[in-house]
């Protein structure tokens, strides 16, 4: 691949927690560094009779489902991608579409990172890389908008039809 660029984020807190973001070209994927060690103590922390926390586990299990959902989703498209640095604490979020719109988002990395300047330049390169794409994201492009739309005409039918029966009674009498 040509036009290639690779951040790793590595968790201030949790330095075992490791993201790799690959940008090819204008699709990125997500490398989540979760080993089967870590798995297999996630596994042992959920059976465990000691008393667990819920921040715990999702601690353990978070890099896992989000390497299912990659799985499940592909690469993601530059487009659907937003990413943003406040400070040490970078976030970022990727849309998945169904049926080519977009659907919901997933965060896929939020936290605090021990490279900010690292960071801010992965940060500069997705915003460079969505705006060689020049595709403006419209409105339809999103499956919550083509429900609206379609609740609206069928409230309208419904209205109409409701409003002809009303019409017609009027007319009988």
């Amino acid at each position: 691949m040509k036009n290639t660029y690779t951040y790793t984020a590595r968790s201030v807190e949790h330095p075992e927690k490791v993201v790799t973001l690959t940008l090819h070209d204008d699709k990125m994927t997500v490398g989540v560094g979760a080993p089967l060690e870590q798995i297999e103590a996630a596994v042992a922390t959920v059976t465990d009779e000691e008393e667990t926390t819920a921040e715990d586990v999702q601690l353990w299990l978070k890099p896992l489902a989000i390497a299912l959902i990659e799985r499940r989703t592909g690469p993601f498209s530059v487009a659907d991608v937003n990413a943003g640095l406040d400070g040490d604490v970078l976030k970022v979020l990727g849309w998945v579409r169904v049926g080519g719109l977009r659907c919901t988002p997933i965060t896929l990395v939020e936290g605090r990172v021990d490279n900010p300047v690292a960071a801010q330049a992965f940060v500069d390169e997705v915003a460079r890389r969505k705006e060689e794409l020049a595709q403006p994201t419209i409105f339809l492009d999103y499956w919550f908008t083509w429900v609206g739309i379609v609740a609206s005409l069928l409230m309208l039918f419904v209205y109409w039809r409701h409003r002809a029966g009303t019409v017609r009674e009027v007319t009988d009498a």
